[in-house]
């Protein structure tokens, strides 16, 4: 009975959520193509033309990427001269993979109009005279459309490169911890290579494995692109961190692996 008397309320319950879920999905859906259906004109775009600001044009299309722009500029090469500008063919040049193209779609904020506002400035008067001798003043409407001169119609591309990698540092580093914590922790070789074989457990499963499959998820998910952090570079010298640790752990324990293969 008391089954009965709470399945319809459970099932009421659980229709009115799904019903809130979807309507507020679909308020977000139409507000999201409300935004992107905003239009701006080049000369509105080209006012957005610094890092902390970066608006962009592509094939009739108003992008803000100023959240990924520090990203992009870290990770691959310095697209801030492109900020205010058309970059379409720019962007076509590169050779931008289907991951770039869907990625930029998240950041589109409207589109481009080419409509002119217009103005209406009484400039002179005329005069009619009726039967009656009465004068009636209509003022002319001239009409005028404002001309606007993009300055800035595509960018020049900037890829100036630079290597943010370092190689010297994770070998370096990696050689004195591991070497230098031997000398040190010579007596007790059961602690030392439990704390060694921890790390290259973490070592392997956070910057190698784990940011290797996030990278990867990237492709199917692009808005995990706007996550802040830099998971290709910590990806790359973490790696080598391990790499270095791993050696120099097979290296040391060079003698047992020769014995084992001896025994075969």
């Amino acid at each position: 009975m008391y089954i009965r008397f709470l399945y319809p309320y459970t099932m009421k319950k659980h229709n009115k959520s799904t019903a809130i879920f979807t309507l507020v999905f679909t308020s977000l859906f139409f507000a999201h193509q409300i935004i992107a259906s905003s239009g701006y004109t080049k000369a509105e775009v080209a006012k957005h033309n610094t890092s902390s600001s970066c608006w962009t044009i592509y094939n009739g299309g108003v992008y803000d990427i100023t959240t990924y722009l520090a990203l992009h500029n870290n990770n691959y090469y310095n697209i801030t001269p492109w900020c205010g500008t058309d970059i379409t063919s720019n962007y076509n040049a590169t050779g931008h993979s289907a991951k770039a193209s869907n990625l930029l779609a998240t950041f589109k904020i409207g589109v481009l109009t080419t409509t002119p506002t217009t103005t209406s400035t009484p400039s002179s008067t005329s005069t009619t005279k009726t039967d009656d001798d009465a004068v009636i003043v209509t003022p002319v409407v001239e009409t005028t459309t404002p001309t606007v001169t993009d300055t800035n119609t595509t960018a020049v591309l900037d890829v100036t490169s630079h290597n943010p990698y370092n190689l010297l540092l994770p070998l370096i580093l990696g050689i004195i911890l591991y070497w230098g914590s031997l000398l040190i922790f010579s007596k007790k070789l059961k602690q030392f290579n439990a704390f060694w074989n921890t790390l290259l457990i973490l070592t392997f499963l956070i910057p190698s494995f784990g940011f290797g499959i996030f990278m990867m998820l990237q492709y199917q998910f692009p808005s995990l692109m706007k996550i802040d952090f830099r998971f290709l570079y910590w990806h790359v010298e973490l790696s080598v961190f391990m790499g270095v640790l791993a050696m120099s752990h097979f290296i040391r324990r060079l003698k047992i692996y020769l014995m084992q293969l001896k025994t075969r």
